[in-house]
């Protein structure tokens, strides 16, 4: 009996043991967990057995450096908080909890960099931060097409200058470009293997020749330039770019249409312009006469000459004069300025010997005697006596007319009163009687 009662003791312990982890696993299921990761940006995120907590509260806190982020902040619906990327790489300590526990821990924020890429005769990858190259960084490179043949797919590092240096495909490929240095960032790029050319005649009849491929200069490219038919063009011929992957070409002596062929690596491109003659030439020919139009201005003492130079230089060149070109709407002799009358120059005008109100004659002491005074003079009453004879005239002939009128109108009357006729009382009998 004894030897029942301490079996039965055995049980009961061993199933008691074995109910007390069952508690220790329920306060595992309740604490919580705080994560940090950053990728293009920072992301704290607060979760209790893998399920988001909202309204947590979180404190960030740098351990040596300053950090814009630091503060307290509280998750959103989805259990995270966004924290901004540093200007440098920084420590930082993040501590979570809301009323049910705590949990903190500790991360190392890198500040953001740039990821460019450009393709002229390879593919070069530059990793840089705050302008500065960076070192050592993985760059790894994908295909986002099926049954892609891409050779440049893989993991690399980059160089002393920030760089990875990708081959150029075979045909256009679509690749995923990431980089991870405590930051991650992802690219989704298009690699051409073709190139483009471009040809533009400028202003003063030259041509400027472009080639590019994914919109980075080629360097060194190949440019063959031709006319067509019988055409005759100075720079026809063989050229290679410059580091700009630009060429200039000659302006042309007559007008002629060219064809312009780039090559780079296996990838060819061209395009045809037709450029025009430019008579530089007549163009100078026709401005070089301004110099001499004011020299003649001035010369003749003509004041304020602006105007008039622009009328000369429009009515020389009209294709080229803008369309401000010309005197001012308010330029001319009904200006108030009088720079800007034209004319004679103010000393301009008869010898001070001719006589008063601009009277011509011979000089005061022309003549004996001053006998050429007198006939001046009397030259002078005469035709002062013929004017007011000619006004008299005038006026006597509208009296005449005006008398002629009552006249008749008196002869009607008299035709009336005299029967007999005869002359008149008045009148004698041809003796004086």
């Amino acid at each position: 009996m004894r030897n029942k009662a301490i079996a039965l003791l055995t049980v009961v312990a061993l199933v008691g043991a074995a109910v007390a982890p069952a508690a220790a696993d329920t306060t595992a299921d309740e604490s919580l967990a705080v994560d940090v990761t950053q990728d293009e940006s920072v992301t704290v995120e607060v979760t209790r057995n893998g399920s988001a907590v909202e309204n947590a509260s979180v404190t960030v806190a740098a351990v040596d450096d300053s950090y814009d982020g630091s503060g307290t902040y509280e998750t959103g619906e989805n259990g995270t908080v966004d924290l901004p990327t540093p200007d440098e790489r920084v420590n930082v300590s993040v501590t979570a909890s809301d009323e049910n526990g705590t949990a903190a821990t500790t991360a190392e924020l890198d500040p953001s960099f740039e990821l460019t890429v450009e393709q002229s005769r390879d593919v070069v990858v530059t990793v840089t931060r705050d302008d500065n190259a960076v070192e050592n960084v993985t760059v790894n490179v994908t295909s986002r097409e099926v049954n892609s043949d891409y050779d440049g797919t893989g993991s690399y590092e980059t160089d002393a200058n920030g760089t990875v240096v990708l081959p150029t495909p075979d045909d256009d490929e679509q690749v995923a470009v990431t980089v991870t240095d405590g930051v991650t960032v992802e690219r989704n790029l298009t690699l051409v293997d073709g190139i483009d050319v471009t040809a533009e005649q400028n202003d003063d009849g030259t041509v400027a020749v472009d080639v590019t491929r994914n919109g980075t200069a080629i360097e060194d490219a190949n440019v063959s330039v031709s006319t067509d038919g019988n055409a005759s063009y100075e720079d026809t011929g063989e050229f290679r770019t410059d580091a700009d992957g630009e060429l200039s070409l000659a302006a042309p002596a007559e007008n002629v249409t060219i064809t312009v062929n780039a090559s780079a690596d296996s990838a060819s491109a061209s395009t045809t312009l037709d450029l025009e003659y430019v008579n530089e030439t007549a163009e100078e020919e026709a401005f070089g006469g301004v110099s001499d139009f004011v020299h003649y201005l001035l010369q003749n003492g003509t004041t304020g000459i602006g105007p008039q130079v622009a009328d000369f230089v429009t009515e020389n060149n009209p294709g080229n004069a803008p369309d401000h070109a010309g005197p001012p709407a308010d330029a001319g002799p009904q200006g108030d300025d009088d720079e800007t009358e034209r004319g004679p120059p103010e000393d301009a005008g008869p010898p001070e010997d001719r006589g008063p109100d601009g009277e011509r004659g011979p000089p005061e002491d022309a003549g004996p005697d001053g006998d050429d005074d007198d006939e001046a003079e009397e030259e002078d009453e005469s035709d002062e006596e013929e004017e007011t004879e000619t006004e008299d005239d005038a006026e006597s002939d509208d009296e005449d007319e005006e008398t002629d009128s009552d006249d008749d109108d008196d002869d009607d009357d008299d035709d009336d009163d005299d029967d007999g006729g005869g002359p008149p009382e008045d009148r004698g009998n041809g003796n004086g009687r």
